[in-house]
């Protein structure tokens, strides 16, 4: 009895160590570790058709290994973590591509800003422009009116050598016209001047033209300035 269970015990033995000593796949756990991180990594959504194959592969390698078929399973391994090599790379150069355009496109739209606002800029100073040559114009109108007013005050405000009397003017009220002398205190002065057609300073007639002088001193000034206070005319 005691000879049988050694005879089990070492069989047992055996049987461990033939199992410890079994040869095993050396890229299983690789091509297992590739296989996760092409589906987790966003490889698959990318590169369906590849990640497929990939898988595939892997599978054709368990199912060797089921088989006992340990070398033919490494080569699907190993040809497994050549693909996942390839796809990887294919990956990188995907992304590297995406980052890329996603670069010029920032670029571009960095640009079509930087334009838009040279172009509003442009637009604005434009409208500066054409307000100040609006302004300039309009500035230009108003001196021409000025001046023109001016002249024509200047033409209507020309000393006068004649005046006719029209209906209800008196002596006081042509002298201060601004084109006679601007001061109804030097109506005597005209009315000297008229003595020859004029008795009466107080008695005008409508039509009759009357001479202004021009040429009076500062004496015949002061003097007609006296006769006016002393004999007062409205």
């Amino acid at each position: 009895m005691k000879f049988i269970l050694r005879v089990y015990t070492g069989v047992a033995i055996l049987l461990v160590i033939a199992a410890c000593a079994a040869p095993k796949p050396r890229f299983r756990d690789e091509s297992m570790l590739a296989r996760e991180k092409v589906r987790v990594s966003g490889m698959e959504t990318l590169f369906p058709l590849e990640a497929k194959d990939l898988y595939s592969t892997v599978n054709q390698g368990n199912a060797e290994l089921a088989k006992g078929e340990i070398s033919a399973a490494d080569a699907y391994y190993g040809l497994a973590l050549g693909k996942a090599g390839i796809l990887d790379k294919l990956y990188r150069k995907e992304l590297q591509r995406r980052d890329e355009e996603a670069r010029i496109e920032i670029e571009k739209k960095r640009r079509a800003e930087a334009e838009l606002k040279l172009q509003k800029q442009m637009e604005a100073e434009e409208l500066a422009r054409e307000a100040a040559r609006i302004k300039l114009l309009e500035a230009e109108k108003t001196n021409g009116r000025r001046k023109a007013d001016k002249i024509r005050q200047e033409k209507e405000l020309l000393p006068v050598s004649r005046h006719t009397v029209k209906r209800g003017e008196t002596f006081p009220q042509i002298a201060a016209q601004p084109e006679v002398y601007g001061d109804a205190s030097l109506w005597p002065l005209i009315y000297k001047a008229n003595r020859d057609q004029i008795s009466n300073p107080a008695v005008l007639w409508p039509g009759q033209v009357l001479r202004i002088p021009r040429n009076a001193d500062k004496n015949e000034i002061n003097e007609a300035r006296r006769f006016a206070a002393e004999r007062a005319l409205r």
